[in-house]
This record gives structure tokens, sequence and C-alpha cells, in this order.
């Protein structure tokens, strides 16, 4: 029995337990959810569209405010990198802004932009920048001198150096802030869009909650986690495992 194989049994073993340990117990069907309510309740969203139609809200949410969040991240970790004194006077900051949670975001994001989409725009931007630009800064301050003498000594310009030796060698910890920051960005928008959106899995988490629906609950918590698993799957992961391979790091 491969890996697979018996992770899949474990699973099966751990579903079928919890079945029949909420339905035998004669626990409130309201209040404790089960395997099967929840998978009836994902089918029936996606079928409806319901679903697909919320996932694709937030997917393009999650996208401008990442790409913003991105552009600026690199930007800002390149400032850190290559001075000094912006790393002593922001360095600290980057760090203790970073750690602070991205739902304390929300009630400024309101103050601001008032319960509207740059609210929640700004919750994902702020969430995601600061891992970003930490990732920069590590990456290229992390990165041996001699390559710095290296353009040099082929009379490259500052401009070439950062596009043709500093940014490609600190590409695999770029990659690392670029997933930190998407997986808070993701975070992020899942808190704002509890407080407003009119579509969104947020706003889905939201309703099942309001209907005291436990079942719609888990449902929109699990496509959560399988959209967060596919993006780091299929983008992050495919790029990442690119990249070292290209440094014999990795199989291709």
């Amino acid at each position: 029995m491969n890996v697979w194989s018996k992770r899949l049994t474990a699973l099966v073993l751990v579903l079928a337990v919890w079945e029949a340990g909420v339905k035998f117990s004669g626990a409130a069907a309201w209040l404790y959810p089960t395997p099967s309510g929840v998978v009836a309740n994902i089918v029936g969203g996606l079928q409806g569209g319901e679903y697909l139609l919320a996932l694709g809200s937030s997917f393009v949410r999650i996208t401008a405010g990442f790409a913003i969040a991105a552009v600026a991240g690199l930007a800002l970790g390149l400032l850190l990198a290559g001075s000094r004194t912006a790393r002593e006077l922001f360095g600290p900051v980057a760090i203790g802004v970073q750690a602070l949670p991205s739902i304390c975001w929300l009630p400024l994001a309101v103050l601001w932009f008032g319960l509207s989409e740059r609210a929640i725009l700004f919750v994902v931007v702020m969430g995601s920048l600061f891992s970003i630009a930490l990732g920069v800064r590590d990456g290229i301050t992390q990165l041996p001198p001699l390559l710095g003498r290296v353009g040099q000594t082929f009379g490259l310009t500052r401009w070439q150096q950062i596009t043709r030796i500093t940014l490609p060698g600190a590409l695999p910890a770029i990659l690392s802030g670029l997933k930190q920051g998407w997986s808070f960005g993701w975070r992020s928008l899942m808190a704002g869009e509890l407080i407003y959106v009119t579509k969104g899995l947020g706003k889905s988490l939201l309703i099942g909650r309001e209907l005291n629906d436990v079942n719609q609950v888990c449902a929109v918590m699990v496509l959560i986690v399988a959209f967060g698993v596919l993006v780091d799957r299929l983008a992050f992961g495919v790029i990442e495992r690119r990249v070292l391979a290209k440094r014999g790091l990795a199989p291709a």
C-alpha cells in the first residue's frame, strides 16, 4: 500500500467515524456538521452557481489586491535592501507591522473608506505588502557580496546589476515572500468579506452563520482551504520547482 492509499484510507476512516458519531449521538443537526451534509452543500452550491459566483468575486478581489501589494512590496523591499538608512529607520517598523494581524486593519479601512470595495482592497494590500517586502529584502541582503563585484567587473550599470544579478539571485526568497504574502492576503480578504460584500466566499460564510446552517459554514471553509491550496500548488509551487531546478536544487 503506497502513501496515497494510506492517506485515503485514514481519511475515509475518520470521515466514517465522524458521520456515525454525529448521527448516532443525537446531536443537534443545526449545530454539528456531518461529512455527507458538507459534501451535499458543496455539490448543491456548485451546481446552483452560488459558490462559483462567490469564488469568482473573491478571486477578482484577491488578484487586484495581491497585484498592488506585489508591486509595492517589491519597491519597498528594494529600498530596504539598497539603503542602510532605510533598513535602520523602517526595517523594525516593517517587521512589527508584518506581525500585526490583518483583521486589525479593518477598523481603519472602514474609517477611511467606509463600507466599500476600497476598504476590502486596502485590507488585502496591507495584509500582503510587508511579507513581500521583507522577502525581497532578505533575499537581496543574503546574496554573496561576490556577485556584486562580478557585475562591476563586467561593467554592468546599477540597473543591469539589479535585473541580471540581484533579482535572479534573490528569486527563491522573493517567491517565499510572495507565497506568504498571498496566504496573508487571502486570509485578510476572508476577514474583510465578512463585514462588507454582496458576493464572495466570506459573505457565503456569513450567510451560513445567519441561517444556522453549520454544513454551509463548513462547506465554505473547505472551499476557502481548497482554493488556497490549489493556488499554492499550481501557481507558486510550479514556479518554485522550476526556479530550484534551474539551480540544481530540485528535479525539473
